[in-house]
């Protein structure tokens, strides 16, 4: 009988284990699988990639839209500062910035970037200046900045396509 309150007490004890590690651990090993698999397509960190649209048979981002044109960098801050720069469409835009534990930690849309273009120092610290251009502080060294372009029609989409293509992501 006295064995019941140890089994009991190890159950627990190695529920609180797996739901730790669940809770902690997990978001960096997705975003360590999402980044290795951007980083490999765009051959290496702090460079964008430029996937097609999704279809049914592509899920390279978790969830993707038909109709967005995305633009992928995985970042690593750690030895310098990046400038991470784009177009702003006449349509819909945002760009997202992640931390290695899958935090959204800054996102920019079309309508808080009226200027038509936005530039960014993205770096891992707060003494980083960069003139005029907005800093921004990375909670975490690594992690993946995503833009996203809403494609309004077909016939818009090679303008979009184009300017999509000016987005960048490089060390200073």
């Amino acid at each position: 009988m006295k064995t019941w309150p140890m089994w009991i007490a190890g159950t627990v004890v190695l529920a609180a284990v797996f739901h730790i590690l669940t809770v902690f651990a997990l978001p960096y090993g997705i975003m360590n699988r999402a980044m290795a698999g951007i980083a490999a397509q765009a051959g290496g960190v702090n460079k964008a990639l430029y996937p097609e649209p999704a279809t049914a048979a592509t899920r390279g981002i978790v969830r993707p839209s038909p109709d967005l044109l995305y633009t992928a960098c995985v970042y690593d801050v750690a030895a310098r500062p990046l400038r991470v720069t784009a177009p702003v469409p006449d349509t819909y835009w945002s760009l997202s910035m992640f931390a290695a534990n899958t935090d959204n930690f800054f996102v920019v849309n079309d309508r808080q970037a009226p200027t038509g273009r936005i530039e960014i120092v993205l770096a891992n610290d707060e003494t980083t200046t960069a003139g005029e251009t907005p800093v921004v502080v990375a909670p975490s060294s690594r992690g993946i900045i995503l833009f996203r372009s809403l494609i309004a029609s077909d016939e818009a989409r090679p303008a979009i396509d184009a300017l999509r293509q000016q987005s960048n992501c490089e060390p200073l």
